[in-house]
């Protein structure tokens, strides 16, 4: 029954940058036919009250956690962490982060500003909503605007890595990242590495207290798939795997559970944290 069971370990809701309030997202998941769905919005653990009061009401198990960005050097890695115990404590600490989020916002609209965009600060923070404001309620504002066709389209030509309006994030370093996560009693799992996180980073993040890997991500192919999983094994590593569900449409919620993966790999999570 088990093996039957769904969970997906990684999603998003508008308490960070995704489309749909928590208990929004929570209803998705449980149409879906989930058993248990993991809420993972950035820099921020507020939208989890709501998502218990949702998942309590919907027969839902909900995995509450956390995404948070690290550097190691020059490269930015996600951490996703597990069941915080202290989320208040870890609220604030991240709070930092997200009134960064607001500079970095302003230094990216105006260097769209100067190549021709009629865009204003207000609109963003507008399509944000309570939200810190990220590069993903940008792409959603331009696509809404008519500057770009589709989400993805902004990112490739404006918004992505050496792109003409693209910012820097300060970010804390891989070693104030996981300490975070522990001090908070966090279990974290490094987030679609893609390729680009290679085993002298993961030995590196497990001497500061590594868990998991989530293997499956609508971002690795087959190839990428069978290296971690390959590498969470010889490693004893756990296994997570998610859609990474923003959102599309709110008039058309698109979720395809294709991504997530049996029950069997919360079950481990679970049992490491009962023995923390």
């Amino acid at each position: 029954m088990i093996e039957q069971k769904k969970v997906d370990f990684h999603m998003h809701s508008n308490a960070s940058d995704g489309l749909f309030t928590p208990r929004e997202l929570i209803q998705i998941a449980a149409d879906a036919g989930l058993a248990a769905v993991g809420l993972t919005d950035h820099d921020t653990v507020s939208g989890l009250p709501e998502a218990f009061k949702a998942a309590s009401t919907m027969g839902m198990e909900l995995i509450p956690g956390v995404e948070i960005s690290v550097l190691d050097e020059s490269l930015e890695i996600h951490i996703l962490g597990y069941y915080p115990v202290h989320c208040e404590e870890l609220e604030a600490i991240l709070e930092d982060i997200r009134q960064e989020r607001f500079r970095r916002m302003d230094s990216i609209v105006s260097k769209l500003m100067a190549l021709g965009f009629k865009l204003r600060p207000e609109e963003v923070l507008a399509e944000a909503g309570d939200a810190a404001p990220g590069r993903m309620h940008l792409a959603r504002l331009l696509l809404k605007k008519k500057y770009v066709h589709t989400m993805a389209e902004a990112f490739t030509h404006y918004l992505g890595h050496s792109r003409p309006a693209y910012v820097p994030r300060q970010m804390m370093s891989i070693e104030e990242g996981m300490n975070v996560l522990l001090e908070v009693g966090a279990i974290p799992v490094v987030a679609h590495p893609g390729g680009k996180v290679k085993n002298d980073t993961i030995e590196k993040l497990i001497s500061l207290g590594l868990k998991g890997i989530e293997v499956y991500h609508p971002d690795h192919s087959k190839a990428v798939v069978k290296y971690y999983k390959n590498l969470a094994a010889e490693k004893g590593l756990h296994i997570t795997g998610g859609s990474d569900f923003h959102g599309e449409n709110v008039m058309q919620p698109v979720y395809r559970a294709n991504h997530a993966v049996s029950y069997s790999y919360l079950e481990k999570i679970k049992e490491l944290r009962k023995s923390n």
